[in-house]
């Protein structure tokens, strides 16, 4: 019976985190905001790269989902690396970017570039190289130089994040989690992936990254969302807010304009 009664808590759990629609949802803890950067760094153990982790108590979740190349030059470079692993499956775990085709539309595989492996630790560095006239970007992660197999990618100057996990259950096998909410696996409802600006911390963070990327790894119905299993930091980008952030911007303009017009 017992056993029993587990199953069935098992599958509730999976039906409601499958039909869950609102954003963004912490099962958790019901009204509970997404963690502060410093929390994520202090409840997974800290990092060598955090010098200061004070002025990252202010660092709040930014509800961005994607990013943009700082410069409109035709050829850029962004700057990834790991602060922070705290993970059962941190060896197992692959971060990378994805092109940016609009919230909710998911990027073809020719769209997704892999830049850190499993095998890479907290201070491992990746670096990707973007050609925005032909729309190619290229990491080199055999330190080569030559462009190979999985190196390059078909992503512009706006882009996400992504991780692929390891993790199994409710039908699910080795998801691949996005900082668009709206393409999880598991529910369009909670984010596996948080973008913080950093742009205005300076002397904090090793490098000083223009964002810091976290990740949760696990699939929601068994997740602890502490956001610490994959945290990158990024450099030469710049956040892009969410489309309704950007209509309810405009609108503000809209109402300055006439207030100032009137």
């Amino acid at each position: 019976m017992k056993r029993l009664s587990i199953l069935i808590s098992v599958l509730s759990v999976c039906l409601f985190t499958n039909n869950l629609k609102a954003h963004p949802v912490w099962p958790h803890e019901p009204g509970r905001s997404p963690p502060r950067l410093y929390d994520i760094i202090v409840d997974g153990g800290g990092s060598p790269l955090i010098i200061d982790t004070k002025p990252l108590k202010k660092v709040t979740e930014s509800e961005y989902s994607w990013v943009k190349l700082s410069s409109t030059m035709p050829a850029q470079t962004a700057v990834a690396t790991i602060l922070l692993e705290e993970a059962a499956y941190a060896s197992q775990n692959k971060f990378g970017i994805y092109n940016y085709n609009g919230p909710g539309v998911a990027p073809s595989a020719s769209e997704k570039l892999l830049i850190l492996t499993g095998s890479d630790e907290v201070a491992d560095t990746a670096i990707v190289q973007f050609d925005l006239l032909t729309g190619i970007a290229w990491c080199d992660r055999n330190n080569n130089s030559i462009k190979e197999s999985g190196e390059t990618a078909h992503i512009g100057s706006t882009f996400g994040f992504y991780l692929i996990s390891p993790d199994v259950g409710c039908g699910i096998s080795k998801p691949t989690f996005y900082t668009d909410e709206l393409l999880n696996p598991d529910t369009r409802a909670t984010e596996h992936g948080l973008i913080y600006d950093t742009r205005h911390v300076t002397g904090a963070i090793t490098g000083n990254p223009s964002v810091v990327v976290a990740f949760e790894d696990l699939l929601l119905w068994h997740s602890d969302l502490d956001y610490d299993d994959m945290v990158v930091g990024v450099s030469g980008v710049t956040p892009v807010p969410e489309p309704a952030t950007l209509f309810l911007l405009g609108l503000g303009s809209l109402a300055l304009l006439k207030k100032r017009r009137g």
